[in-house]
C-alpha cells in the first residue's frame, strides 16, 4: 500500500504528505519481523516513519498484560489498544487520514 500511495502521489502530484506509522505492541518475538519490515519500507520508499509503542503510550506492553491476565482474550485487549495507538500516533504526526 505504501508503494502504491507513493507512486500515485508522485505521478499525479496530489501533494499528500505520506508518513509510515507502526505500532510496537511489545510482544517479544511477535512484533520484531513486522517492525523490521516497516523499517525496510521507510528506506525503500524514502518515507518518514513513526513507531509508537504500548510502553510509550500506556506504560506497559502487551507482553506484560499476557503475563498478568493469561492468554485468554488477548486479541480483544490488543485490538482495542492497537486502534487507540494508531489514533494517538496519527495525532502525534499530524495525520488526518490513516490507511
Amino acid at each position: 500500500l505504501a508503494h502504491i500511495l507513493k507512486v500515485l502521489n508522485d505521478r499525479h502530484a496530489y501533494g499528500a504528505t505520506l508518513v509510515l506509522l507502526s505500532v510496537d505492541e511489545g510482544i517479544s518475538g511477535y512484533c520484531d519481523d513486522s517492525l523490521e519490515s516497516v523499517k525496510r519500507n521507510m528506506e525503500t520508499f524514502g518515507l518518514p516513519l513513526k513507531i509508537v509503542s504500548y510502553q510509550e503510550l500506556y506504560g506497559w506492553t502487551m507482553g506484560a498484560i499476557v503475563r498478568a491476565i493469561g492468554r485468554k482474550n488477548n486479541c480483544t485487549f490488543c485490538g482495542v489498544f492497537r486502534r487507540q495507538a494508531l489514533d494517538r500516533g496519527a495525532v502525534l504526526i499530524g495525520a488526518n487520514k490513516i490507511w
